[in-house]
């Protein structure tokens, strides 16, 4: 009626596989929600840290820029780079000079203030740099300073003729 003993134990071998199978695809779905539930908070908390400090230093730059302008500069463009290492792209313009004296001043003025000391440093270094490179027919126009992670600066050479043809 039931089959022999053998093929009882073998459908009963058979059911608690099965079982097991199912236990452990139960445990397995467990496991996999609670990893999606921790990678989505931890890249909840990393989107939430990196637009804090995007918002920063956006913050940080706002209240250097008075410093910025008496060291000879302004800021004419601002890029924000969203990603999940945000940065910021700052161009800056020399509008003019300041004598090396000035320079000193202001440099152990804002000494405390490691970001603008970075930018400034950034700022002066390039002019230098303008002064020891001749490019033909072109000239220093933008310095861009890239804030975040590995800071850098890009010194932005444009001939005069595309200059006025942009105007």
């Amino acid at each position: 009626m039931y089959g022999s003993k053998e093929e009882r134990k073998k459908t009963q071998k058979q059911s608690t596989d099965i079982l097991i199978i199912i236990v452990m695809a139960n445990t397995l779905d467990d496991l996999l929600d609670g990893a999606k539930k921790k990678g989505s908070e931890l890249w909840s908390n990393i989107k939430s840290s990196g637009k804090d400090k995007l918002k920063l230093g956006i913050q940080k730059l706002n209240d250097a820029l008075p410093d910025i302008e008496k060291a000879g500069f302004v800021l004419v463009r601002l890029d924000v780079d969203i990603a999940l290492l945000p940065r910021l792209f700052a161009r800056f313009k020399q509008v003019h000079e300041i004598s090396s004296e000035e320079k000193e001043a202001i440099l152990t003025k804002t000494k405390k203030n490691k970001f603008l000391n970075f930018i400034l440093i950034g700022l002066f270094k390039a002019v230098e740099i303008k002064g020891e490179v001749k490019i033909d027919s072109m000239n220093l126009e933008e310095i861009e300073l890239e804030i975040g992670l590995t800071p850098s600066a890009k010194i932005i050479f444009r001939r005069e003729e595309r200059l006025k043809l942009m105007e």
